[in-house]
């Protein structure tokens, strides 16, 4: 049994054909990072290697996890996201779903949820909606490069050069 276990798991790794994103491992470094100081850090580290917990991580998303986001496009230990930017009273909460490729963003003005948008792609571009998933604005790239703005009737708005969106930033 010995021999044959590397030899099966090396057969189900050649048989998978996919790398993947390692989400759990990448979960559990993360969270090891969040400890505390560095020592802390580093002494928890070494205790999870020496466990083995970043190994059977690890081997849980070569062999598992990421065969099923191969066969079926979806990883169950999705990676999020979250970003949070504080001005005064007013919050921004930043949520990317890599898997989705969806950007969500609550607003919160003195803690109360005041509006939310969810960016995500379509297949002319991205398109912007309101938290009951109705559509606010679309942008796509068009044939000279620029990026085109419309609203939700499909009006444009503008197209802009994408070399000069930083000017138009504030």
């Amino acid at each position: 049994m010995k021999k044959v276990l590397p030899l099966i798991l090396c057969a189900c790794v050649t048989v998978m054909g996919c790398y993947g994103p390692f989400n759990l491992t990448k979960k559990l470094h993360r969270w090891n990072g969040t400890i505390g100081g560095k020592w802390v850090n580093e002494g928890v580290f070494l205790g999870l290697v020496i466990l083995p917990v970043y190994e059977l991580a690890s081997l849980g998303d070569a062999i598992i996890f990421n065969s099923i986001e191969f066969w079926t496009g979806k990883n169950p230990v999705t990676a999020k996201n979250v970003k949070s930017i504080q001005s005064g009273e007013d919050q921004a909460v930043l949520n990317y779903s890599p898997a989705a490729k969806r950007l969500r963003v609550d607003r919160f003005r003195n803690g109360k949820l005041e509006a939310t948008v969810v960016l995500e792609p379509d297949q002319e571009g991205m398109v912007a909606r309101d938290a009951k998933g109705e559509v606010i604005m679309r942008a796509r790239t068009l044939d000279n490069g620029q990026i085109a703005l419309s609203d939700a009737t499909g009006q444009r708005l503008g197209a802009y050069d994408p070399d000069r969106l930083q000017e138009l930033l504030p």
